[in-house]
């Protein structure tokens, strides 16, 4: 048996609650996107190989599903490509989710996939990138509950992209973003958020980003998207320098406001930044970006439309 898995990329656009006075925390703001993306394959073996790319990151994320269904070794995985790691495009979920649903599939076990990023050590804020993996989209997640019982951040939204938008997508030669330990410092340090903003995030996202998704209007949908990245942006400032994690991110963004943009920001801690185009404007917009970088520092730029559909598994005997 083998089993083929492709995962989309996500944008992760904000967080919704950073105060939890109403006893739950963060609900999170992202999208699928269709490139770039995780392709791996696994097939039965005498103990565990992995080859291609990210080898050893894939191995570790092999051994933690073993351990945790007590399942002795038994694959090949080969990985044929990546979603670069820290780079805010999701890399993180999407290969947990991979490489533990192919290696389900592989031993005939039926996990839900929420259960799945529970056991790989996902979801620890918000659900997006697992909806993501799973369904695709546009998804907004009610948050974490404080106390008690955690559960899964429960998905509330899930809306198709519109066909005909685009995000234009800037990765800067730059230190990567944030992450395991790092991530988790910052938030340790971060005071509650002042509840007006929550209360400001909530109402963009209710009465104009989400309205205007629905209703197909970019410029309502970008309008609010910045703003609510502002918001969000400002409050990390405790953590980060300025609005956005660092001096060359925040002038990426301007240049790319700049180019007539719709709405744009920067995806979880970055370094990715986005603009929100229609189709006939992408072009035009990704070659003043690459212009940009390569006149500065660096890195690589991209055009993405929505992928409306969650991970794509194949098995075949």
């Amino acid at each position: 048996m083998r089993v083929y898995v492709k995962t989309p990329a996500r944008l992760h656009l904000g967080l919704i609650d950073l105060n939890g006075n109403l006893g739950r925390m963060f609900g999170g703001l992202g999208v699928g996107i269709d490139n770039p993306n995780i392709i791996l394959e696994a097939e039965h073996a005498q103990g565990l190989v992995v080859t291609g790319k990210e080898s050893v990151f894939v191995a570790e994320l092999a051994k933690r599903f073993f351990d945790m269904y007590k399942i002795r070794p038994n694959a090949h995985i080969h990985v044929k490509q990546v979603i670069s790691a820290h780079t805010g495009l999701g890399s993180g979920t999407q290969f947990a989710l991979a490489v533990a649903t192919a290696l389900a599939r592989l031993n005939g076990l039926n996990i839900a996939t929420s259960q799945l990023a529970f056991d790989m050590g996902r979801a620890k804020r918000t659900g997006v990138g697992t909806a993501i993996f799973e369904k695709g989209g546009f998804v907004v997640d009610g948050g974490k509950k404080l106390g008690g019982s955690v559960g899964f951040p429960p998905l509330l939204y899930r809306q198709p992209f519109p066909d005909d938008w685009r995000f234009v997508i800037a990765v800067p030669d730059i230190a990567k973003g944030l992450c395991n330990a790092e991530e988790v410092s910052a938030f340790d340090k971060l005071p509650p958020m002042f509840e007006g903003d929550v209360a400001k995030i909530c109402h963009l996202t209710m009465f104009k980003l989400l309205p205007a998704l629905a209703e197909r209007c970019i410029v309502d949908f970008g309008e609010a998207l910045s703003a609510i990245q502002v918001l969000t942006g400002n409050y990390f400032s405790h953590v980060q320098d300025g609005t956005y994690v660092n001096r060359e991110v925040a002038d990426m963004i301007g240049f790319i406001k700049d180019l007539g943009v719709y709405g744009a920001g920067q995806s979880s801690w970055g370094p990715a930044v986005y603009g929100v185009v229609e189709q006939a404007q992408a072009k035009g917009v990704l070659q003043k970006v690459r212009e940009h970088l390569s006149s500065g520092v660096g890195g690589r730029a991209f055009i993405a439309r929505g992928q409306n559909k969650g991970v794509i598994v194949r098995v075949s005997k």
